[in-house]
């Protein structure tokens, strides 16, 4: 430990055990073939503590060094905060509590980005369902994965030169250069995001527009558990709504006109929840688990017009970890 890793794995975590071991145990397991020196870190923010039993028992056995700290903080933003500043390494690997990597992940992510003389590199996230198949609304589950479909080491373009998002990235599957992304030693996302949602994503566009090169490590691939209350109509709903108030926020962030900006977004949310108010009742979808299509332009609408009503978190049922890790 005495030595500075090259590539520091950190992962937030909360209420979920017993995927949390699958996914260290897939970090643990990665073959390494560039002779990294490794290190993971675990930050909990659960005041159970739930993850250290995890943490401590697999450290005893690992070859590589498994550290484990608190932050009882609810705020995402200064929870992955504490993950990049507790990291040694100047590579700092994101990996979420409920995402398995592959074998060669660190392999990829790593070569991806030193290929290319990037600042930040993003994989891909494949999607597993708990429940055996996606939900009937959309039956290859492609909502629920994220696959930019780009060459392994292509610049990933995250915002057209107008300044609107392109993409919209989470730090599931990605690294981080941290002397090019963060030299002055400043705090990577910003705490007024961790409340309401968007952290990663604003975090992202930001060091686009500030001239970082992020790259797409095309064979750098998790795995996500998708629990099954994670399908339902009413919560991918409620995340559509919240992820078009994020995409409302970053973009106006850096607008050029932002009062122009802000005009056509609220113009354009009106005729999305006209239009898929129409749809839904056309197609008589309200209340369907099989057909959402109406109801999504609805909340894509509602996310811009009730932007300063932030949805915030959503409420996740306790002890999903352990019935997905269960099921998979």
């Amino acid at each position: 430990m005495s030595a500075r890793p090259d590539l520091t794995i950190a992962i937030a975590t909360y209420d979920r055990p017993s995927t949390l071991e699958l996914t260290l145990r897939s970090c643990l397991a990665q073959q390494n073939r560039l002779g990294l020196a490794i290190e993971i870190v675990v930050v909990d923010n659960h005041p159970s503590g739930n993850a250290r039993p995890v943490v401590e028992q697999l450290g005893a056995e690992a070859t590589l060094p498994l550290r484990y700290v608190t932050d009882l903080t609810r705020n995402m933003s200064i929870l992955r905060n504490r993950g990049f500043s507790e990291a040694r390494a100047n590579l700092v690997a994101m990996v979420d509590d409920d995402e398995v990597a592959d074998p060669a992940w660190t392999d990829e992510l790593v070569g991806a980005l030193r290929r290319a003389d990037a600042d930040i590199a993003v994989g891909p996230r494949l999607a597993v369902f708990t429940q055996g198949a996606p939900p009937p609304y959309d039956p290859t589950g492609g909502s629920f994965a994220r696959d930019l479909g780009l060459p392994d080491g292509t610049a990933i373009p995250l915002t057209k030169a107008s300044g609107k998002p392109r993409y919209g990235l989470g730090t599931g599957n990605s690294l981080f250069r941290i002397d090019r992304c963060f030299p002055a030693g400043e705090a990577a996302m910003r705490a007024e995001f961790g409340d309401a949602g968007g952290e990663d994503a604003e975090l992202f566009t930001r060091l686009h527009r500030q001239g970082r090169t992020i790259v797409w490590a095309a064979r750098a691939r998790v795995t996500e558990a998708v629990a099954p209350h994670r399908t339902t109509a009413a919560y991918r709903l409620i995340r559509t709504r919240r992820e078009a108030q994020h995409y409302v926020s970053i973009y106006l962030d850096a607008a050029r006109r932002p009062r122009l900006t802000w005009l056509t977004l609220m113009a354009k949310g009106l005729l999305q929840v006209t239009a898929g108010f129409a749809l839904a009742a056309a197609t008589l979808e309200f209340g369907s688990e099989r057909r959402i299509r109406g109801r999504l332009l609805i909340e894509h609408g509602l996310g811009k017009l009730l932007r300063r009503r932030p949805v915030g978190y959503i409420a996740e049922p306790t002890g999903q970890g352990d019935i997905a890790a269960a099921q998979l």
